[in-house]
């Protein structure tokens, strides 16, 4: 901001990477409280949105599935969650339908409730484990063929907390990659910025001192 006035008496024009600039350090200084209250105002409204309406909700989870890297992830956590907690309470006794109603509520994603409440009815019409996992579309064909193994082995249990434990550290794995993209797109934001800067204030001036007869 202090080069602003510098800027402007130079008696020329200014490139656009320069008005650019300077058109958002006005920006910034005048409505600095409208960039730091924004994502606050967003976030609280999408939160009241979600519990307001289910069906927003609903294409909000929908959307969140579809995306390229979190997508994945929230799916993967979802599916160790709930093949978890299947295992444990189908271990310890409980029938199938109460395990899946009791294991759909670990799944916070509503696209996958829905899809577990699809397991379920399949399940009351007679479908085995497998068949209704691969009815709903939510399940990957690895945890469906996975399941049907179990099942025709009888080792149900084990093969979901094989599932589980595989789909969590996966799910390690994903964060680590994410968390070491993260790095160097930041390191190349804040280079685009300050070569943004440099070319912006240092152009005009070294333009300035081309016009002048020595």
């Amino acid at each position: 901001p202090q080069i602003v006035g510098f800027l402007q008496n130079l008696d020329q024009d200014l490139p656009f990477a320069t008005r650019s600039l300077m058109a958002t350090s006005d920006f910034f200084g005048e409505y600095w409280w409208v960039v730091l209250l924004t994502p606050v105002v967003l976030i609280v409204a999408l939160f009241s949105a979600r519990k307001a309406s289910d069906r927003f909700a609903y294409r909000i989870d929908a959307i969140m599935l579809k995306m390229p890297v979190m997508g994945k992830v929230i799916r993967k956590i979802s599916i160790a969650r709930f093949s978890q907690t299947f295992s444990a309470l189908f271990k310890g006794g409980i029938d199938i339908i109460k395990a899946l109603q009791a294991s759909s509520h670990t799944v916070n994603n509503r696209v996958l409730k829905v899809g577990l409440h699809d397991v379920e009815s399949f399940v009351k019409q007679g479908d085995p484990i497998s068949t209704a996992l691969n009815k709903s579309g939510q399940f990957p064909s690895m945890v469906v063929r996975m399941v049907r193994v179990g099942e025709e082995s009888g080792n149900l249990s084990e093969v979901l907390d094989q599932v589980a434990e595989f789909y969590t550290n996966d799910v390690d794995e994903e964060v680590q990659k994410i968390i070491t993209m993260i790095e160097p797109s930041l390191t190349t934001l804040l280079g685009v910025i300050i070569l943004w800067i440099a070319v912006g204030v240092f152009g005009p001036i070294y333009s300035s001192f081309e016009s002048i007869d020595f």
